[in-house]
């Protein structure tokens, strides 16, 4: 369990003790937060029919009982699931969700469901799950997972108890990591491209630091990119790259701003490095990546092809708007 993990464990034992569990969790962050991770440990804890602790420690499943068995094998008839259907989670899956909710627990005290991606529920289906957030059945807890909480309704946030993970950052971030993830974050080191000296090394980089594969697809989306800001050549192969990676318009965002901030250090540094791109083209830019991840973020129905398409040509059309800025 990561380390920033842990305060949200001991107060959700402290509640799980004194009986007095919120009937709905909201985890929010980002993805590698660790969100999933806090959730299946409540779950199997509130699975569990012989909870252990070792002092000082949150609570923790024993993992022999006959529950624990069952939930380890995803058998357990007092759990559910709510898994999206391509891109939505629809009305349907959230009825049954709520009916599962009204029976009695089979095995142990407590109905469980988990909502691993829940800003995806369409608008009928968040409706659908307000009615049980607003009137409970006893001994049921649901749990609602999000990269994203801006995509929820409002309504479904003030009904339930948000957990936000926000772990620590800079170099305090990348020790954690190296002891939670060992070999893994250790191989990368000598890869990764934020400039922690400055100490840009916050959790949405966490992909990246702690992925091999991730970490060689965002080095060569990254050397795509400032290549095309560099020659205006590649733009098919940035919008291929764009449309087929769930990271790229994070990497987008993170890669014009790391060139920005390259660009105050060096207006610092006494011994200046070369720059090709200024303050005025990186900001110019960052709006128009911002607009086009809002975009997406705001019109969940919106064609995305399209979107990235028009956000390619304004990068181009910024590029060649300021082509005198640029320098050689």
């Amino acid at each position: 369990m990561k380390p920033w993990l842990i305060e949200h464990q001991q107060r959700l034992s402290q509640q799980f003790s004194q009986h007095i569990l919120p009937h709905a969790i909201l985890i929010t962050g980002v993805k590698g937060a660790g969100k999933l991770s806090l959730a299946q440990w409540l779950i199997k804890l509130l699975a569990c029919q012989k909870p252990t602790q070792i002092q000082g420690e949150p609570l923790r499943a024993c993992g022999q009982c006959k529950t624990c068995l069952l939930e380890r094998s995803n058998t357990l008839p007092d759990h559910l699931n709510l898994i999206a259907e391509k891109t939505s989670l629809g009305v349907d899956e959230v009825r049954y969700a709520n009916s599962f909710l009204q029976k009695t627990a089979q095995l142990g005290t407590y109905k469980t469901v988990l909502i691993a991606h829940s800003e995806l529920m369409t608008i009928a289906a968040a409706n659908a799950l307000l009615k049980t957030l607003e009137e409970p059945t006893d001994n049921s807890i649901i749990v609602l997972l999000t990269d994203d909480i801006e995509r929820l309704l409002p309504t479904i946030v003030s009904r339930t108890r948000v957990l936000n993970i926000r772990p620590v950052v800079g170099q305090a971030l990348m020790k954690n990591l190296a002891e939670t993830e060992g070999s893994a974050l250790t191989s990368l080191e000598s890869n990764v491209t934020v400039n922690q000296h400055a100490g840009f090394v916050n959790l949405t980089q966490l992909p990246e630091l702690t992925d091999q594969v991730v970490n060689e697809e965002f080095q060569h989306f990254k050397q795509t990119y400032i290549g095309f800001l560099y020659h205006q050549q590649g733009e098919s192969l940035l919008l291929q790259q764009v449309l087929s990676n769930e990271h790229s318009l994070r990497w987008l965002e993170q890669i014009t701003v790391g060139l920005q901030r390259e660009n105050l250090l060096n207006a610092t540094d006494s011994v200046p490095k070369p720059i090709k791109l200024n303050s005025q083209v990186l900001n110019q830019l960052y709006k128009v990546i911002i607009n086009g991840c809002k975009v997406i973020k705001s019109y969940p129905q919106a064609n995305k092809q399209f979107v990235c398409e028009q956000l390619i040509i304004s990068i181009s059309d910024v590029m060649a708007a300021n082509s005198t800025l640029i320098k050689n």
